[in-house]
């Protein structure tokens, strides 16, 4: 892989790891400058909330901006402004400040993937999609724990740290990235330069783009379930199974990293064998039965099977889809397409928890059945959807077969 991969996928891992490193000390934070723990969620939230607002807005912008100035505005940006929630004062200048550090950070992941999308052939987009899903995973597993690590020198260590690294890969990116060429002529209208309002609303509209609509569909069952354990785990754990809130930890870190490694072993075989569909199908298929398991967990054991299970969703599915829209997108419309994209999967972890909470108030294994449901209607979409896709396929050959046979009579 060239230089440039290896460094967006170092940009996705600080990205990822931030969040992390983050994660476990910001509500302690919060409790520092007297927040409620309504006011605490709200600051958990907002970084969500943002993301969903911007990521679109952020995705048409690095096609018409440039991806390489739209990644370094987003990687600096969250740096400074994750540091100054270490300062914040008073709960509401931290809640400004993590809606805006979400609305940063959400520049990053459409920008990084469209320059690792037009630096890569077709052939090789699956695998190298694939590398750069896995550091979700590792800057999930190494984030916490790193955080808990360094909150131990004062709460806001964390955040100036996070604020060193996103800053110190800002400005390598300088150097690192290749710059792109100009565009030769702005799209306009009416003889004016595209305002804001209409940016926006471009930008909503890749979202319901046909070729793409499954993919944004499986991206929000996926991140929405995912955001239902997330949310709700460690209290099936103690309240349920009576276990230690520290195991949720570890099922957590066993998820991540077995869908980190499946990302980066044998998803590309996988996908070779079986194509972007059958990778989807088995990734979604996974996902139903690891949902199944966990709703009918009687013992931890069995925790941590249902989470191996859905980490095989996690290393199939996701990065899977991601090529999908890459490949079903023009090279001036990635960004776009990627925002779209984050814009779903912002979505999902932004409701996912409020669902889940309510349905686990109202019975605690009914958030795991819901999510499994979920799985099992994606699974029967792309399974519609891939036969739908071969038989246009199949009509296409036989026209261009007979536009050739008439050519040659002629």
């Amino acid at each position: 892989m060239s230089s440039t991969i290896w460094f967006l996928m170092s940009t996705m891992f600080i990205a990822n790891i931030g969040f992390g490193v983050i994660l476990p000390t910001l509500p302690f934070m919060a409790r520092s400058v007297g927040a409620t723990t309504f006011e605490m969620g709200m600051a958990l939230s907002a970084f969500a909330i943002s993301q969903l607002l911007f990521s679109s807005f952020w995705g048409r912008m690095s096609d018409r901006a440039g991806k390489r100035p739209i990644l370094i505005l987003g990687i600096v940006g969250y740096g400074i402004t994750s540091s100054l929630v270490g300062l914040a004062p008073n709960v509401t200048i931290l809640l400004l400040l993590r809606f805006v550090s979400g609305a940063l950070a959400a520049a990053v992941f459409p920008a990084a993937l469209s320059l690792a999308t037009t630096s890569t052939t077709p052939d090789d987009r699956p695998r190298v999609m694939a590398y750069m899903g896995s550091m979700n995973g590792i800057g999930f597993i190494v984030g916490p724990p790193l955080g808990a690590f360094l909150s131990g020198f004062g709460l806001q260590i964390p955040f100036f740290s996070v604020g060193l690294l996103s800053v110190g890969s800002g400005i390598l990116a300088f150097w690192l990235l290749p710059v792109e060429p100009r565009m030769k002529q702005e799209q306009v209208y009416n003889g004016e330069r595209v305002s804001l309002l209409i940016r926006l609303k471009e930008s909503v509209m890749a979202l319901f783009d046909r070729k793409l609509a499954p993919f944004f569909g499986g991206t929000f069952s996926f991140t929405f379930s995912d955001a239902a354990i997330t949310s709700t785990l460690a209290y099936f754990l103690t309240d349920v199974l009576h276990s230690t809130q520290g195991m949720a930890g570890w099922a957590f870190m066993v998820n991540g990293g077995v869908g980190a490694l499946i990302q980066m072993s044998l998803f590309s075989f996988w996908y070779r064998r079986w194509g972007e569909m059958g990778t989807m199908v088995t990734g979604f298929t996974f996902g139903l039965i690891g949902f199944l398991a966990l709703g009918f967990a009687t013992q931890v054991v069995w925790v941590f099977v249902a989470m191996t299970l859905l980490a095989f969703c996690r290393g199939f599915a996701f990065p899977a889809m991601t090529s999908a829209i890459s490949l079903r997108t023009s090279m001036d419309a990635q960004g776009s397409s990627f925002g779209a994209q984050l814009t779903c999967n912002s979505l999902g972890r932004a409701i996912g928890p409020l669902i889940a909470g309510w349905l686990f108030a109202y019975q605690e294994r009914l958030p795991y059945f819901v999510a499994g449901l979920l799985m099992l209607l994606m699974t029967v979409a792309l399974i519609y959807v891939s036969r739908m896709e071969k038989e246009i396929d199949g009509v296409r050959t036989k026209e261009s077969n007979g536009n050739v046979k008439e050519e040659g009579t002629c």
